[in-house]
């Protein structure tokens, strides 16, 4: 937790990060088009990369972006840690946004879980209570409601 509020306090924040005892968030979304504010990078080996345009939010999954809108997803957030020069320690350098969409073989990935499900959005800004919100570059922000809550 030391992290989410000390380093990366300018990036991410809200109730979601402030009720974990780790330094790892997991919880359930469905994503809206990413594409705006995330640049797709690569693919590794059965994974896909795609960064924030800030540069500070990395985002890796087991499908290419265009594949994750409007679909339920589960969420591992946690402190990106980085090597700048070899021989250094790693840093706390932004935020993993880990995204794992389930197989079509697995239907019940979702079902076995039972938590609140949130919406994700990209917004400038947010009138409505929201979980968690992370900076994604240009004014905007990667923000988790309730599913219920409209920005």
């Amino acid at each position: 937790m030391a992290d989410w509020s000390r380093d990366l306090k300018d990036l991410a924040w809200g109730p979601l990060l402030e009720s974990v005892c780790s330094d790892s968030v997991y919880f359930h979304a469905v994503l809206c088009d990413l594409s705006p504010r995330f640049i797709p990078k690569c693919r590794v080996g059965r994974g896909y990369r795609a960064v924030a345009r800030n540069g500070r939010v990395l985002l890796a999954s087991n499908m290419p972006l265009e594949l994750l809108i409007e679909r339920e997803v589960a969420i591992r957030l946690q402190p990106w840690r980085k090597i700048i020069l070899p021989g250094d320690t790693p840093e706390v350098y932004g935020v993993l946004m880990y995204v794992r969409c389930p197989d079509a073989s697995r239907s019940s990935f979702i079902e076995e879980v039972t938590k609140m499900v949130l919406q994700g959005q990209l917004v400038r800004s947010c009138r409505d209570p929201f979980e968690l919100a992370v900076d994604v570059g240009g004014g905007m922000m990667l923000v988790f409601l309730p599913a219920r809550a409209q920005v």
